[in-house]
């Protein structure tokens, strides 16, 4: 870390978007004022607990924007046209969750990873006996209150991950897509145990990262990008035992998870895997717009690129972590094969902007390049329930036309993404060139640095945990 770099940074002195914003609370931070530096726990705590307060806020609109819905029940084609479906008190009466624990032999099929059909089976243990309105009311009144709690924490742990630049974590708490997905499906759980096992990675807590990481794959698969991604930087900063330990760890408490239930009952268990495999591409996917254009393509074919969209994320992140002077951080890395992944995916749900949220704001991305994603996101949202809806009456929805065209909006602004962070990292100077000349005097020779905040962290990996300070080991060079 350089000597020269401050202690904080305040974002209205770094990022436009939050100086223009912050001019309703009395306008960006002053030239020569100074930031609080004596506080009675981690410096990073004042910015989260303000963080925190303002997240409930966000997750209030989010109820607010179900109001429909919750008032009036969720019928079909009803709450399409309204924008307010939600897979948790659908999902929670089609599947019994109310009357058995799923996974049990003869119990309903729940096309969920065990950890969060669980999870919403628990929930739902706490719904009284009514109407199915009433009970759907109960549910999603209950999953507002666990949804407000988990990202309160999501938030916190985001800030602890970053503790030299916690008000990055408002990407988290006042982040659009999260009124806009927040209270779609169980999603935010999983995101949440991701976050947490990069933030004891970060810590140098292995052991911990992998057991919390293997139950986050328990409830999604998408921490699959995390680990690889990790494990590619251990290649080249020669800490490859660090993580064997930590994918050890997470496949052991995978399996420890899961075992008993592959005993009692393993096709209910693998159920969500199986429908995924034997799957065509669905609502958000690339893969479905030649379907709705009258030339559809094979189950196969579709399996096919997905899985390609996977060794196509290993090879660009490869190249990535190995190929660039300045080691990239574990942050940029996942967010670059995550986004390829996504984007070649089977289906994209509207809740899959979630799984990015926490890894925009632990790179550190510009606000303006976050709202110009998250406005695209946005138009998604309302584009998809506007096609499904008009599935139910036949020229009053959304054509078939339209919603390839801002599917494939959507897209491109995901891979805007990508193509912001790789800029960044490749305009960044090498860790040793910070150390002989400082990082501010580097942030002055840095070229197209505009997409990501150019603050203290640029040229120290907050979550490299074991590969801290580590000399490279492999580094991909071309002529």
């Amino acid at each position: 870390m350089s000597p020269h770099a401050p202690e904080s940074v305040a974002p209205t002195r770094t990022d436009p978007v939050a100086a223009a914003a912050s001019e309703i609370i009395g306008g960006p931070l002053g030239r020569y004022a100074a930031l609080a530096r004596h506080t009675a726990g981690p410096a990073w705590q004042p910015a989260a607990a303000a963080l925190i307060a303002l997240s409930s806020l966000t997750v209030a609109f989010g109820v607010l924007q179900k109001g429909h819905c919750f008032s009036k029940g969720w019928n079909t084609p009803d709450q399409f046209w309204h924008a307010c479906y939600s897979d948790l008190p659908v999902v929670y009466l089609s599947s019994g969750l109310g009357h058995s624990m799923p996974y049990l032999a003869g119990s309903q099929p729940l096309d969920q990873p065990l950890i969060s059909g669980l999870v919403m089976w628990l929930v739902g243990l706490a719904v009284p006996d009514g109407s199915a309105l009433v009970q759907q009311q109960w549910y999603f009144a209950l999953w507002a209150v666990l949804v407000t709690v988990i990202v309160m924490a999501l938030v916190a742990v985001t800030a602890a991950s970053v503790p030299r630049t916690p008000w990055r974590a408002a990407h988290v708490a006042l982040g659009p897509v999260l009124v806009l997905a927040g209270l779609v499906s169980v999603d935010l759980f999983g995101v949440l145990l991701t976050s947490v096992a990069l933030w004891a990675w970060g810590r140098g807590k292995v052991p911990l990262a992998g057991f919390v990481l293997g139950l986050a794959i328990s409830a999604r698969s998408y921490p699959l990008v995390v680990l690889v991604a990790i494990g590619l930087l251990a290649v080249r900063s020669g800490r490859v035992g660090a993580w064997r330990r930590l994918a050890g760890t997470a496949l052991a408490t995978w399996l420890a998870v899961s075992l008993p239930w592959l005993v009692i009952n393993s096709g209910a268990l693998l159920s969500v895997y199986r429908s995924w495999w034997a799957g065509g591409a669905s609502y958000g996917s690339l893969w479905i717009v030649p379907q709705l254009l009258g030339h559809g393509m094979t189950v196969r074919s579709v399996t096919v690129l997905a899985l390609l969209g996977w060794a196509v994320a290993l090879v660009v992140g490869a190249l990535f972590a190995l190929s660039l002077d300045r080691r990239p951080t574990v942050a940029e890395i996942s967010l670059v094969m995550l986004v390829i992944v996504v984007v070649t995916g089977k289906s994209v749900p509207v809740q899959a902007g979630l799984w990015l949220l926490p890894l925009i704001a632990l790179v550190g991305m510009q606000w303006r390049d976050h709202l110009i994603w998250a406005g695209c996101e946005a138009i998604y949202f309302v584009a998809v329930w506007l096609y499904i809806a008009g599935l139910s009456k036949a020229g009053r929805g959304l054509p078939a036309q339209a919603y390839c065209g801002l599917l494939g909006l959507r897209m491109a602004a995901m891979l805007f993404l990508l193509v912001q962070v790789w800029r960044v990292a490749r305009s960044r100077a090498p860790v040793e060139l910070l150390e002989a000349v400082g990082a501010e005097a580097v942030e002055t020779e840095a070229v197209d640095a505009e997409p990501v905040d150019a603050d203290l962290e640029d040229e120290v990996d907050p979550l490299a945990g074991p590969m801290a300070g580590a000399p490279d080991q492999v580094l991909v060079r071309f002529g």
